[in-house]
């Protein structure tokens, strides 16, 4: 499936294969569900287990040391560069080191980095064709995720929003979908909420090693 199957429909015979394939497309919950937590349960079991082997005032000297050179700015530009690109990194890498810190703070910092990495995606996605470089790393992602999308619209974007799918992936799939913005770009909000479970996942995780 190509770039094609993503423009407005001109071919009823295209129209109708496509609508025919996503027929038989279907969540798997229990599947996205165990493949999405994968990533997150291992990058904790590292945590944790590096955490308890150094001690927390090593830890806590190691997160010093992270701030002082690279800042919450840093944080921000990492979190927001792996959420609008497709790159083999996950935001979720940044929640051991911002564990320890203040929550009112590295929370709504996160979230908006993310939220903006999403909608930045998305616009990215309706230029699609405009930037060959770009079609070229995106092709494989069409074909993947593009029937969840033509099924279930807005809905499989939010639930990327939340499980850890790749979101900015589907974002950029969406925009080059042309899915509508004011129901895309809302559900990139999701991502404050899911910031803040992950926070609170290994904050809590952080408590249990002091």
């Amino acid at each position: 499936m190509g770039m094609e199957a993503l423009k407005e429909p001109e071919c009823d015979a295209d129209c109708n294969q496509d609508s025919h394939q996503d027929k038989d497309v279907r969540i798997n919950w229990k599947k996205f569900v165990l493949v999405g937590l994968i990533p997150i349960i291992i990058i904790f079991a590292v945590f944790f287990a590096v955490v308890k082997f150094i001690g927390r005032d090593n830890y806590d000297d190691v997160v010093m040391l992270i701030d002082q050179n690279f800042g919450l700015l840093g944080i921000f530009l990492y979190v927001y560069i792996v959420d609008t690109l497709i790159m083999p990194l996950s935001p979720d890498f940044v929640f051991p080191i911002v564990a320890g810190m203040n929550p009112f703070v590295v929370v709504p910092l996160i979230g908006t980095a993310s939220a903006l990495g999403g909608v930045t995606s998305f616009g990215i996605g309706l230029l699609i064709h405009k930037i060959p470089i770009v079609k070229r790393l995106t092709d494989k992602a069409f074909v993947r995720w593009g029937a969840y999308i033509r099924k279930y619209g807005t809905l499989f974007v939010l639930l990327s929003g939340i499980l850890p799918l790749p979101f900015s992936t589907i974002c950029s799939v969406a925009g080059a979908m042309k899915l509508s913005a004011k129901k895309v770009l809302p559900c990139c909000l999701v991502r404050y909420l899911r910031t803040a479970l992950y926070f609170t996942f290994f904050s809590l995780g952080l408590s249990a090693v002091a």
